[in-house]
């Protein structure tokens, strides 16, 4: 009768065991799960047996993987080799899926933490020439509309074009300006909208290249209405140097009010193509 007590175990020491909860152990009998399998007629009290401590480490261990406790359920009910193994299959595949998109999630972190570190040790307000690689880019027209809810609506469209909420991450949001409007002192008129990426992020029917180049560049504090100011100083840089523009102007944001709420930190530059 010792040794066969010594088999059971109540409710409290089951848990302990386990590191869990009583509550969890009760709600698993509650639903059918894992039921205590002896009751002592005389107390009224309810054991485990021993032999159900493989039970309940299996059950634990498919919960961490993620695994919903009805599927737990439905495969105690039918427990062979052929289901588990069918079971472990799909979660693997599931795991795949979660760990590609964690990298994703990492490198687009990595590239924004490298963008911004970049950004903030550049030289504020002043004129530089520099190289660019070729970018990708998805746009659309705005029709010379500067509004904020005619840009803010463009960029989420553009998103949406994507299908992939990341990639307002992944990428820089910018305003072009066309040649034209530059040559004639007009910085605040729009023409396109556009999500500008590193080359090969992302493969969509929509994506074009915005080619390799020498650009003239000028980062300041402050948004798209502080342009006109920075255009007129670029441009006069470009002058005096004797660089002629080759194609249209783009303002991309840096750091604006998605990433802090002090308007002294918000960043933006300009970028013109030239020959």
């Amino acid at each position: 009768m010792e040794d066969e007590m010594d088999k059971k175990i109540l409710i409290g020491e089951m848990a302990k065991i386990h590191n869990i909860s009583t509550q969890t152990l009760r709600y698993y009998d509650s639903i059918g799960l894992l039921k205590p399998r002896h009751k002592d007629e005389e107390n009224g009290y309810r054991y485990y047996d021993i032999e159900q401590f493989a039970q309940l480490d299996s059950i634990l261990f498919l919960k961490k993987l993620g695994m919903p406790l009805k599927d737990i359920k439905k495969y105690f009910s039918n427990r062979n080799l052929k289901i588990l193994t069918d079971l472990l299959n799909k979660k693997e595949k599931d795991i795949d899926k979660e760990i590609e998109l964690l990298e994703r999630y990492k490198k687009s972190i990595s590239k924004k933490l490298e963008f911004l570190e970049e950004s903030i040790e550049a030289r504020l307000e002043e004129c530089e020439l520099i190289e660019l690689e070729d970018r990708d880019i998805i746009y659309i027209s705005l029709n010379d509309r500067t509004d904020i809810y005619s840009v803010e609506y463009g960029i989420k469209e553009l998103s949406n074009r994507l299908g992939d909420n990341l990639c307002l991450f992944d990428g820089r949001i910018g305003a072009f300006i066309s040649q034209e409007d530059i040559l004639n002192k007009r910085y605040t008129t729009f023409r396109d909208i556009a999500l500008i990426f590193e080359h090969g992020i992302f493969n969509h029917k929509n994506i074009k290249t915005l080619h390799k180049g020498r650009y003239a560049r000028i980062i300041y504090r402050g948004l798209y209405d502080y342009a006109e100011t920075y255009f007129n100083k670029l441009i006069k840089f470009m002058d005096i140097n004797g660089l002629e523009s080759f194609g249209d102007g783009i303002v991309l944001t840096i750091t604006d009010s998605a990433f802090s709420s002090k308007e002294e930190e918000y960043l933006t530059e300009i970028q013109i193509p030239l020959k």
